[in-house]
């Protein structure tokens, strides 16, 4: 491969390649016409008629923008298809199916043309080619509060969540519990205890549509229920998504079991669909928020809800302060029980990891 100093490139203008016309622009303004071939390791690589392929630092280009798709791999594994645009530290890649994906300069770590990415993925199947390492991220959030003396209570709140991210597949677990009791004139009384807890694994079919399965388990002792045990999957869709802001919708199929403290059991299918949000209007501040509605098919008009929101301040790159509401509500309680259960905690919450938590239960808020 020719390699060409920076001074040399502005003669490429007068000789454009063929075919394709992606144009370049660096920091001191030269300009390049021809073919994108490739982003790695930090060089840009550009095939121009005159000189073949040409290449540049990734930190002197100012602007880009490519005539026929490419292959963008994002730092966290993501993959993207489409036009690419690049002007300062802001990028995006416009979709086959027009689609606007807004990014940063950052977030993109390969760039490949069609022929390039033949290459790169025929060097993978042959095991010449390393395979994105697996992103894992995990967080614990955590509240207690004690009193003593003539009365004395006790609360504790403990969240942990997991996610691994490689290539187009996610991983994902969560696990939530709050206890609390109070003493008084020698009597102690427990005033809550509930678990709660399942994990989540996604697939990428393109960049808008993916398909999940997932589990979900759950103990409250106050609502006489000893373990619920769903088990489903389906398809979801990627309505937008943009560096800060991310909105998907999702639907399927699920089996419901549920064994209560009096020894009742029962048992039912369920369709679910939802909808999913995450919102970082800043590096300090984010937002996410899932409903899922699971219809009973066995009973009409019988039906259950999950609501989970958090909202999330950071204080370093470890250390944030969380604020998490939890609602669950189930149509056809037991006698004498409620159809709600809501849980709100606030506390500090400790992020290990540099992958995606994303959002598939209480408390799942950041993203990168």
């Amino acid at each position: 491969m020719k390699r060409l100093t920076l001074a040399a490139l502005p003669l490429c203008l007068a000789f454009p390649a063929s075919g394709r016309t992606d144009t370049l622009e660096l920091e001191n303004g030269d300009r390049v016409s021809g073919t994108i071939l490739e982003l790695d390791g930090g060089r840009l690589e550009i095939e121009a008629d005159l000189f073949g392929a040409v290449t540049a630092e990734w930190g002197a280009v100012r602007e880009l923008r490519t005539d026929a798709p490419v292959y963008v791999t994002l730092t966290d594994d993501r993959d993207l298809t489409g036009t690419l645009e690049v002007a300062g530290e802001s990028a995006a890649v416009i979709t086959s199916d027009a689609v606007r994906v807004e990014l940063t300069r950052a977030e993109i770590a390969a760039i490949r043309s069609e022929v390039r990415q033949a290459a790169f993925l025929e060097a993978v199947a042959e095991g010449g080619a390393p395979v994105p390492d697996a992103s894992w991220a995990s967080a614990v959030d955590g509240s207690l509060s004690l009193t003593s003396g003539n009365a004395a209570t006790r609360s504790l709140h403990l969240g942990i969540q997991a996610a691994r991210t490689r290539g187009r597949d996610r991983m994902r677990f969560y696990l939530t519990s709050l206890f609390a009791n109070n003493s008084t004139g020698g009597a102690t009384l427990t005033t809550a205890n509930a678990v709660r807890g399942g994990g989540r694994y996604e697939i990428d079919i393109s960049d808008r549509v993916f398909t999940f399965g997932f589990s979900d388990l759950e103990f409250d002792r106050f609502q006489g229920l000893d373990l619920r045990l769903v088990i489903g999957g389906g398809a979801g869709l990627n309505l937008f998504e943009t560096s800060t802001n991310t909105f998907r919708v999702f639907g399927g199929g699920s089996s419901n079991q549920e064994f209560f403290a009096s020894g009742f059991r029962r048992r039912s299918a369920e369709s679910v669909v939802g909808e999913e949000w995450n919102y970082r209007p800043n590096d300090v501040t984010s937002f996410t928020e899932r409903l899922a509605v699971y219809p009973n098919l066995n009973d009409a008009g019988e039906y259950r809800v999950n609501f989970d929101s958090t909202a999330l301040a950071r204080l370093n790159d470890w250390l944030s302060w969380q604020v998490t509401l939890s609602h669950r509500y189930t149509s056809r309680p037991l006698p004498g029980k409620r159809p709600n259960d809501l849980l709100f905690t606030t506390g500090i919450r400790i992020t290990l990891g540099d992958g995606n938590l994303g959002a598939i239960g209480p408390g799942n808020i950041d993203f990168q």
